[in-house]
């Protein structure tokens, strides 16, 4: 899903220049005077190498973190009230913690649906009575304006990252996604797959993560051998029929397994279970349509090539690894007809290129960006080429990120843009650590106490070293 928000972004600025930017506008906003601490967290958005529209059919994956993403940044207040502002729309939401569910559900599919429904559902999560006191805060970010590399899973995800932090209350990865999910799921109508919410909570620098979105278990696989980069090419086109027909794919996905399941007497659970022999026999016995069986060859081809292409990378085969994201697209264009003539374009151009390896269309579809997997020494010449391409093509700018696979969500650290914030978070970090460790101790859970005591003595340090 690409909402509203995300057409505004403020885009491909380094990180060290989004804080300031974030900090100085929730000060501008909200008074010079923040009380301390200063909560902060940043969730990136992504690329999916291979493995599209198989996450919402229990299939798998290949995605990995970009660099750029979503910032939140703010403070708490003395009462309940919660105030987000979107420096991207140039609006503010405001709500209390007991009435943040009608907010969200107001206005479904707004940027407000996705902050504020990220919000209920970690509210439902460990209960409003454990949260005490609201806050004010900034959503800022720089991830390039497109589609296809998931803002909407970015701001879901630094949105509950922010409130863990803001909190003290730590969730579990998967549950954090799981979070996310259930908030587009049920506040923006968006019935999307797991992989984007999973990945930007839990991506790894380095490597993409092979992800099972039946199981939730992730895969770490080195990308980076200095031969080859990942190239995010954005076409600067969007139609506007990606939000009817994301949910229309769901559903005939849907009724190609129920299909298939007639002709064979037996129930499945997903296509993700299904073979293509089983595809072909039940579309040759005339018990599903066409169009059904052109979604479901696609999911079940799409599944094995996301497993070769696994492999072929954890190989350095990068010829094989391209050559199956070439099938990709050509499967995404045919038969889940999920591209556009832009981007088809963009990815041929890509193709012809020295030193391209393979491309395709990453994302939802119906525009945003393509990724190629390019030779190291030909990322130049290759991005030129594609630019020059491109425009006598279609008359279009196109802009690129040459990238390697970065973190998933975190924290960030604001000790120096707030000098004086790293002395007290020092402080109340120990004394946190210092209380857990202490009540672990006393349930006999000695090793985890130890833990405790051990993670204090670096925040002690931290003190030590900033009065020095």
């Amino acid at each position: 899903s690409i909402p509203s928000h995300h057409q505004l972004l403020r885009v491909m600025v380094p990180e060290h220049e989004v804080i300031p930017r974030a900090l100085s506008t929730l000060r501008s906003r909200y008074g010079p005077d923040l009380p301390l601490p200063v909560s902060a967290a940043f969730a990136p958005g992504r690329v999916n190498l291979i493995g599209e529209h198989t996450d919402y059919n229990e299939g798998f994956v290949f995605p990995m973190c970009l660099e750029y993403g979503t910032f939140v940044i703010g403070s708490r207040t003395q009462d309940k009230t919660c105030t987000v502002y979107s420096a991207a729309m140039d609006a503010e939401v405001a709500f209390d913690i007991d009435s943040v569910k009608e907010v969200a559900s107001a206005d479904k599919g707004s940027w407000q649906s996705y902050v504020c429904g990220s919000m209920a559902k970690f509210v439902e999560e460990v209960g409003k009575d454990k949260m005490t006191y609201g806050f004010q805060a900034v959503i800022d970010g720089n991830l390039p304006v497109g589609g296809g590399v998931s803002s909407s899973a970015s701001v879901e995800v630094s949105m509950m990252t922010f409130l863990e932090e803001m909190y003290n209350m730590p969730l579990e990865v998967q549950k954090k996604a799981l979070l996310c999910q259930a908030a587009e799921h049920e506040f923006a109508d968006m019935p999307c797959g797991i992989m984007d919410q999973l990945i930007a909570a839990s991506g790894k620098a380095g490597k993409a993560l092979l992800i099972d979105c039946r199981s939730l278990n992730t895969t770490p696989v080195q990308i980076s051998q200095g031969t080859t980069k990942i190239v995010v090419t954005n076409s600067m086109v969007k139609h506007m029929l990606h939000d009817s027909e994301y949910p229309q794919r769901v559903q005939q996905c849907k009724e190609s397994l129920a299909a298939i399941a007639k002709h064979f007497g037996s129930e499945k659970r997903s296509l993700r279970e299904v073979t293509l022999s089983e595809v072909e026999e039940a579309y040759a016995a005339k018990h599903m349509s066409e169009l059904a069986f052109k979604r479901a060859r696609h999911v079940v081809t799409e599944n094995e090539r996301t497993e070769r292409a696994v492999e072929a990378f954890r190989a350095a085969d990068y010829e094989t690894a391209g050559r199956l994201m070439a099938e990709s697209h050509a499967s995404l264009r045919d038969d889940y007809q999920v591209s556009c003539a832009e981007v088809d374009q963009l990815v041929s151009i890509a193709e012809a290129q020295d030193g391209v390896l393979g491309a395709r269309m990453t994302g939802a579809g119906f525009g945003g960006c393509i990724v190629s997997l390019v030779k190291a020494d030909k990322v130049e010449s290759a991005e030129a080429g594609i630019s020059a391409g491109y425009k006598a093509a279609t008359g279009r700018d196109c802009t690129h990120i040459i990238t390697e696979p970065a973190a998933g969500a975190r924290i960030v650290d604001l000790g120096y843009v707030i000098p004086e914030q790293h002395v007290l978070e020092c402080i109340l970090r120990a004394k946190q650590l210092k209380e857990q460790g202490n009540a672990l101790f006393k349930k006999g859970e000695l090793k985890q106490a130890l833990d405790k005591y051990h993670r204090m003595h670096f925040r002690v340090g931290g003190l030590r070293k900033a009065a020095a």
